[in-house]
Order: structure tokens, then sequence, then C-alpha cells
């Protein structure tokens, strides 16, 4: 294992290092040589008294005596934003001394990107190969994808930086706060303090367990936006009835169905997303007053409103997250959102019935494969995926809940409307894996999102550290 200075910026006092790591595609097999490449940046205040003498193209500052805390992102499929000011949450970590390490997650950003054209390198294809069983090829690259491979990555880069025995913090948003429970799974003494943020998971619970519950945070989503846009209950059924009608493409060839439209319902989940989402609607709705269609413009902000065509594995991933190989009550997903759809109301659209067509949420269907252009040749893969019952493990409750608040403290911003990540179950989880143990302490509010990380970042960073540092000496 390796790494390189790829690059180093200098600017409104922020030092940026771009860090290149050759890593192993498969720590579970040591005969499997393949490496992938991974990358960081490792951001920090700017001193001239301590960098200004340091050739900074070619030698790291030390990070012996730093407060170094590693961020995870959400997703997954998700790459991080390099900060180049004072901005987010980079300016209260580093207002606290806080050297920050942002990692782009195998398979995002310039860590061996996933795309259906990196794919086919990533994974050549034989002639001769079916399809099916060339599927079956991705999907066993892909599993080497997950949260237990990224941990591993970020234990490589710790160990790479900062030696065996130096621990560091981490803060994990979103599915990022998954992937820190499996590093406490498994790395817990590689651990300072950590910070989630909308991000515990549901242990020992599944995927359908988790779209129970978020279809009916969805409901009350939808509810508070036709409330909010009472007009929009006509204005929706008819651009539905319309998009039932029609064949409507957009701009990069992908197409507008029903399902796609009312997976917008997306946006609910982050700040703004009601009125973001209205206007839309009208401006859809006032297309076909004008034209009896869509315009291009029109067409192009919901091709670009959602990120399934840039981020695939967000596509494959999203219920094989909830799968996790100690749980054995839950094997496959089996398409978990598809079939609950069905169960719920509203949210199938009829042109006879009554009443607001509900919009979704953070799920996944079948008809994506067949609607989005980047996800078309994934089909096989996706339903391969959605039928396998071989994951690996994920998260390891007998050591979670011996983890003590002393020895490794672990405080969480929980969002009481996330629309996202349920409220009910995130206590469950507290209170069946962690079973008073005095761990996984919160900042619960309603002032946020699940984008209050990006949106609020000194209330809720401030709000977490203040709660480590009134609990730990």
């Amino acid at each position: 294992m390796t790494f390189e200075i790829m690059d180093y910026t200098k600017t409104n006092g922020i030092l940026n290092h771009r860090i290149r790591f050759e890593l192993p595609l498969n720590y579970s097999d040591s005969q499997d040589r393949r490496e992938i490449t991974i990358v960081a940046t490792l951001t920090q205040l700017y001193d001239e008294a301590k960098h200004g003498d340091t050739d900074l193209a070619a030698v790291l500052p030390l990070l012996k005596n730093a407060k170094v805390i590693a961020y995870l992102q959400g997703g997954p499929g998700f790459p991080c934003t390099v900060p180049f000011a004072k901005s987010s949450f980079a300016k209260p970590l580093l207002e606290k001394d806080y050297v920050i390490i942002y990692i782009d997650q195998r398979g995002t950003g310039l860590s061996t990107p996933i795309e259906v054209g990196t794919l086919d390198v990533l994974v050549p294809r034989d002639s001769g190969t079916t399809d099916q069983d060339y599927a079956q090829q991705q999907m066993e690259y892909l599993l080497h994808f997950r949260a237990d491979s990224i941990v591993e990555d970020f234990e490589s880069i710790r160990t790479m930086l900062l030696g065996e025995d130096l621990k560091w913090s981490i803060l994990g948003q979103s599915y990022g706060g998954f992937c820190s429970f499996t590093y406490l799974s498994t790395h817990a003494k590689s651990l300072k303090l950590v910070l989630i943020t909308g991000g515990v998971p549901p242990i020992n619970y599944g995927p359908d367990d988790v779209y129970k519950a978020t279809y009916q945070r969805t409901k009350d989503r939808n509810v508070h936006y036709y409330n909010k846009y009472p007009g929009d209950v006509a204005r929706v059924r008819d651009i539905l009835e319309y998009l039932d009608s029609n064949n409507v493409t957009l701009p990069n060839g992908g197409t507008l169905s029903v399902e796609r439209f009312q997976l917008l319902g997306i946006d609910f989940g982050h700040s703004g997303g009601t009125d973001e989402l209205h206007q839309t609607v009208l401006k859809f709705h006032y297309d076909l007053e004008l034209f009896g269609k869509p315009t291009y413009k029109t067409l192009y902000n919901i091709q670009n409103a959602s990120s399934f065509d840039t981020n695939i594995i967000y596509a494959l991933f999203q219920e094989a997250i909830y799968l996790d190989g100690n749980n054995k009550a839950v094997l496959q997903s089996n398409w978990s959102a598809e079939r609950l759809r069905a169960t719920e109301t509203n949210y199938v659209f009829k042109k006879d019935a009554d009443g607001p067509i509900y919009f979704t949420g953070e799920m996944v269907y079948k008809s994506m494969f067949d609607d989005y252009t980047e996800l078309k040749p994934l089909k096989t893969l996706a339903h391969l995926l959605h039928k396998n019952e071989h994951w690996s493990p994920l998260y390891d409750v007998n050591t979670l809940e011996k983890l003590k608040f002393t020895d490794v403290p672990i405080v969480a911003a929980t969002y009481y409307n996330d629309q996202y990540v349920d409220f009910d179950l995130t206590n469950k989880v507290k209170q069946q894996v962690f079973k008073g143990n005095g761990n996984l302490r919160q900042y619960i509010t309603s002032n946020q999102f699940h984008d209050g990380l990006r949106l609020d970042s000194e209330c809720v960073v401030g709000a977490l550290l203040r709660l480590l540092e009134s609990e730990v000496d």
C-alpha cells in the first residue's frame, strides 16, 4: 500500500492536500492482488509559522500532535466536497483546531469512480459471456464497495498517515453514520470519538422495516406539502395524467415517467424542499397550459434534480445498505420499496381516484432501470443484487453494547422530522443495541432536516461538541 501527494492548494487561509492511495480491492482475501485508488483531502488552517518553510508540494504537514477527524460522506455513492474556505461544517471544526480528512469513498469522486463506462473497464467482459454471467461478475466486484470495505480503507489511511498507535475521530453524515457504526464494530480502538449526523443505522432491522417507517415519514411530508400548496393537488394530477398518456424524453435520453416524476419527493427531506418542488410543479403545469407540453428548461431541471444517473452506486445499493450478514433474519431486499408501495395508499397513480397523489422519497423502483439513461445497462445487475443472499457483516452488536462513553464517546444529531433515517427506528436501536450503557448520546431537534449538518453547521456541530465537552474530561 502506497500514497502520494497529487496536489495542494492554499486559499482563504485553508491548506488542502489531495493525497492518492493505492489500496486492496479485497481485504478478505490476501491472495487477491487487485488494487484500487482512494483519494483523500487533508484540510487544515494555514499557519505561516508552521507551514511557511515546508515544501508543501512534496511533504505532508506533521499530524502527530494534531486533532484529526475523518469525514464519512453520506450516500451511498457520493464523493466529498473539498472546502476552499471556512464554510459549512469545516468552519466550526477548523476553529476548534481540527485537521479534517475528507475521503472519497471507493467508487466515488476520484476513488476509482463507478459509472457504467468505468465498470466496463474495471470488469472486462469476455467475448461470448452472457448478460446474466456478466452481471454476476459485476456484482461480485461491486460487493467490495460496501461499508465494511470502506472502513478498511479508512483504517489503512489512518495507519499510513498517523501510524498504528495514534487514534483519530470520525464524523459520519447519513450513510456515513452507518459506516461509522461498522467502524465501531471492527476498529473501535482506533477511534477517539464519533460524531453522527442523521445517520444511526437500523441495526437488526431489514429493508421492509425501514421502508414501512419512511413511507409514513414521506406521507407526513406530502400532507404538509399539499396543505402548504393546495393548488398543487390538481396540478400534480394533471401532470401525471399527461405523463401517463405521453412518452416524454428527457434531454439525456431518459424517460420522464409517472414514477420518475413522483421521485421528486426526495426533496422533501431537506430544508426548502417543498418550496422547490412547488416551483417545479407550477412551471410544468404552466408549460402544459401554454404549449401543451413541458419546455426543454423544465425537462432539463427535472433530469438534473436527481443523482441516480451520475451516482449509480446510490441506485444499486440503496436497499443493500440495510442488509447485514450478521442479521440472518433478513437475507435479501427483493425490491422492498416496490413491494411496500403497493400496500400504501396514494403512492400509486390511478386516473379515476380522488384526492392527492403522493410523491415518493429516497426509494428505488424497478422502473428506474428503464427510465434513467445510465441505469438501463444495469438492469440485470440490479435484479441480481435484490436477489442476493450473501452479504458481508456490517455490525457487531456484542461489541457495540460493550462500548463505554469514556472509551469511545458517540454523540449523534437526530432529526425528529428526518424523512430518510426514521426517528423512531433510531431510538429503538439506541434502546436495543446500547441497552442503557450510557453511550450514543443524542442532540435531538425538530429545527433541522436531514441536511442540518450542511445548512446549519454551527448549530449542529456546536451542539455535538458541547455535548462531548460537558461529558468528557
